[in-house]
């Protein structure tokens, strides 16, 4: 074990197990922007009358607004404010604003985006709940603690055992 480190602040370590979600300023700036686009797409190159056009405008932006806010600013009751995990792999959320816990199930259709964001669809009694994690925002331990939960998950549901096996092609 290393010695410890003079001033640096204590840490929950490997027994934490929780992560407290924290919006993503960079995934909602994208997302706005995105929504901007096809709401300007919708508006100038659509052949249909203004009153339609208007029509379709708003309801894109208002379901495009209301899922940005619980999906990636974590805000309102539809959205997971915290996720906890055991050792066993089993996982509860915290939703809304009372963060009232429910057991959830890891959903088909979560994936790893990229190095930095994780897109998590949990089955819940609630119903299902879907949220953007970044790695920026949060603790790096954290992240990484709830990385390793999700890939023996991913693992699990998918039926593998361990690592895929690495190929080499044969040399002609």
């Amino acid at each position: 074990m290393s010695p410890k480190i003079p001033g640096a602040p204590r840490c929950a370590g490997a027994s934490c197990n929780r992560i407290d979600l924290v919006p993503s300023v960079a995934a909602a700036s994208a997302w706005v922007t995105w929504l901007a686009l096809v709401i300007s797409v919708c508006w100038f190159a659509v052949a249909l009358p203004a009153s339609v056009r208007f029509t379709i405008c708003v309801a894109i932006g208002v379901a495009g607004f209301r899922g940005l806010r619980a999906f990636v600013l974590v805000r309102g009751p539809r959205a997971v404010r915290a996720i906890e995990w055991n050792e066993e792999g089993s996982l509860s959320v915290s939703l809304g604003p009372t963060l009232a816990k429910f057991p959830a199930d890891l959903a088909p259709g979560s994936f790893r985006l990229g190095l930095r964001f994780w897109v998590l669809r949990f089955g819940t009694p609630v119903g299902p709940r879907s949220v953007l994690v970044e790695e920026g925002r949060h603790s790096p331990c954290a992240f990484r603690r709830l990385t390793r939960c999700l890939n023996g998950q991913l693992r699990r549901a998918s039926g593998r055992s361990g690592r895929p096996a690495v190929t080499m092609p044969p040399k002609v």
